[in-house]
C-alpha cells in the first residue's frame, strides 16, 4: 500500500507567492522550487533538458503533453544546475490526457510521467499541492515561474534555475487578445501591456505557482515576454480529478 498521497488542497485559492525573481527573471535555488525538475531527452548519445516537470509523488510527475514529443526520457530532480548534479531517474511509461490531440495542441496539453524508481525525498526533492477540481486563482494575483528555459526568444536556454513573478490576467481580456486558441482550461500571466517577464521555450511543462501550489503547466504563447500577449499556462485545477485518478 502506498505510503505517501497527493497535496491536494481543498481551500479557496488564498496563497501569495513571496519570490520577485525564463525571460526577466533571475537565478534560483533548487531548495526554494525542491518540487521543479527537469525533462530529459536523449539525442545523438547525448541526454539534454528540454521540459520542465512537477514531482506528484515520489513516483509520479506532471508535465505538458507536448513534451512527450521524444524518447526515451528521464527527468534530473535536486538541481539548481541544467544538466548536472541532483537525482536521474528514467520515465517508466507516460499517460497524455485523452483530449489532447494534433489537431488542437494547446488544448489539454497535459501529461503525467511514471517514473522507474521513486524519487527520495529532501530539501530539494519535495512533492508540489495542487488544488481541488475547479479552484479558480483571482484575477491580478502574484504568480512565479521557473525554469531552465531560454532567456530571450531564440536565445539558449539557462545553465542555473531562474524565476520571475508575474500577475494573472484575467480570462475575458487573455481571450480577446488570443481568441479561440483559448480555452477556459488555460490561466494566462505576465504583465500586461508592458512585458518583458514570462517563460519561454524549454520551460514548457514546468510550474506556475501561487505561492507554494501548482496552479499551472506551462503550455505556449506568441513569443515571450509579449506586452499584449501574455503567457499562457494549463489550469491545474481543471484537470485534477484526471491527476488524482491516475497518479496510483
Amino acid at each position: 500500500m502506498a505510503t505517501w498521497a497527493l497535496l491536494l488542497l481543498t481551500a479557496t485559492a488564498s496563497a501569495v507567492a513571496t519570490s520577485n525573481r525564463i525571460v526577466g527573471g533571475a537565478d534560483a535555488s533548487i531548495e526554494t522550487y525542491p518540487s521543479i525538475v527537469q525533462v530529459e531527452y536523449l539525442d545523438l548519445s547525448v541526454w539534454s533538458q528540454g521540459c520542465g516537470g512537477n514531482i506528484l509523488s515520489p513516483t509520479y510527475v506532471l508535465t505538458a503533453a507536448h513534451c512527450i514529443d521524444w524518447v526515451p526520457m528521464r527527468i534530473r530532480a535536486g538541481s539548481s544546475d541544467r544538466n548536472r548534479g541532483g537525482t536521474v531517474v528514467d520515465v517508466d511509461s507516460y499517460l497524455i490526457h485523452p483530449d489532447y490531440t494534433s489537431l488542437a495542441p494547446q488544448h489539454a496539453d497535459i501529461a503525467l510521467l511514471r517514473l522507474q524508481s521513486p524519487l527520495v525525498y529532501g530539501p530539494g526533492v519535495q512533492q508540489v499541492p495542487i488544488y481541488a477540481q475547479g479552484t479558480e486563482v483571482p484575477d491580478n494575483s502574484t504568480v512565479v515561474h521557473a525554469g531552465w528555459g531560454h532567456t530571450q526568444v531564440a536565445g539558449l536556454p539557462s545553465p542555473v534555475l531562474q524565476d520571475v513573478t508575474i500577475f494573472t490576467v484575467n480570462y475575458e481580456e487573455c481571450f480577446r487578445r488570443y481568441g479561440s486558441a483559448l480555452s477556459e482550461s488555460m490561466i494566462c500571466a505576465g504583465i500586461l501591456d508592458v512585458g518583458g517577464k514570462d517563460a519561454c521555450q524549454m520551460d514548457s511543462g514546468g510550474p506556475l505557482y501561487y505561492g507554494d501550489v501548482l496552479v499551472g503547466v506551462v503550455s505556449w504563447g506568441y513569443g515571450c515576454g509579449s506586452p499584449r500577449f501574455p503567457g499562457v499556462s494549463i489550469k491545474v485545477s481543471a484537470f485534477t480529478d484526471w491527476i488524482v485518478a491516475n497518479v496510483v
